[in-house]
Parts: C-alpha cells; structure tokens; sequence
C-alpha cells in the first residue's frame, strides 16, 4: 500500500518530467509521450493499492510506463492510415487504388501459389544434394561465380587459380549438376 506522504496527487510533479522523459526517447512524438504518462498515471492512481513497496514509486510508475509504450507499439505495427500509403496531395485516396467502376487502377500481384513454392522449395534441396555430390573445389568456384556473382578475375585471385583453371571446373560443375538434376528433378 502506498503511503499517504506519496499520494498520487503529487506523482505527477515529481516524476511527470522523468516519466515524459522517457517515453518521449522511445516515441520520438511529444503528443503520444504525453499520453503515455497520462496512461500510466491512471493506471498507477487505480492500482494503487496493489503497490506493495518494493521497489520505489518511481521504479514502479517505469514499469507500468514499459507497458504502456509496449502497448503503443504493438498498437502502431496493427494499425495503419490509409494516407500513409498515398501521397498526401490526394484529394479522393481510393482514386489512386480504383477506377470509378471499381477495378483495381493497377492489380496487385497475385499471391504466389502454395504448389510452385512447394516445387521451389524441393528443387534447390534437391540442387543442395547435387552440390554436395560435386567435388570441394568445384563446388566452391561454382558457388563463388554462379551463385555469389563473383567475376572470373576475383574467383582466380581468391582461390589462387588460373582462368583456364576457373573454366574447366565451371565446365565440369555445370555437367555434373545438369545431369544430376536431370536424373533427380527432371526426370
């Protein structure tokens, strides 16, 4: 129980401003720091008598105060204006999604379906199997070249090889991989 010295008549002004502080370092918008206090001071005033002197009062109204901006943020990430998304110049913001008979000014592409993801997802696990069927040496020039976008000069400079060297385990790599996955993917 709080003591009456610390009635909740006085928490605002001795930690109105730490309170303010605080959440205003987090919010970055004066408006919305000041609501958060106003927030957990409420919340402190109806939950007085929970308070059970363990902490200090300041201590205690940071810990609400923690919730309350957690709150806000969750908040935030589930809400969205419809303006954020247009330029704010706009008068009718639909008009810029729709045309006056309501289709869409610029469709939306259409969500990826389930099945070819499912493909994409069995091919490169079947291409990892391949990769690892090729030799250490060709499989890290391949990956380096192929997959990391690393020109001819860097992969001889960073595996110490010749260009005609980088070329012939390209070479092979490239036939050892297509007739793996023409066996195992393929066919």
């Amino acid at each position: 129980m709080v003591d009456n010295n610390s009635c909740s008549q006085t928490w605002l002004e001795e930690y109105g401003d730490y309170l303010f502080s605080y959440a205003f370092l987090r919010v970055k918008d004066k408006h919305l720091a000041e609501d958060l206090v106003q927030e957990t001071l409420l919340a402190a005033i109806t939950s007085e008598d929970t308070f059970a002197n363990r902490s200090s009062i300041r201590t205690w109204l940071t810990g609400i105060l923690k919730h309350k901006l957690i709150d806000s943020f969750r908040r935030q990430g589930r809400e969205f204006v419809m303006g954020d998304l247009v330029d704010q110049d706009d008068n009718d913001k639909l008009d810029y999604f729709f045309k006056s008979n309501g289709r869409w000014v610029n469709k939306p592409d259409a969500f990826p379906n389930p099945e070819s993801a499912f493909e994409q997802k069995e091919f490169w696990r079947i291409f990892q199997q391949c990769l690892s069927g090729l030799k250490p040496k060709q499989a890290e020039v391949f990956l380096a070249k192929e997959i990391h976008g690393l020109s001819s000069e860097d992969v001889c400079k960073d595996f110490e090889l010749t260009p005609t060297n980088v070329w012939v385990l390209m070479h092979r790599a490239r036939l050892a991989l297509g007739h793996c996955l023409k066996m195992h993917w393929v066919d």
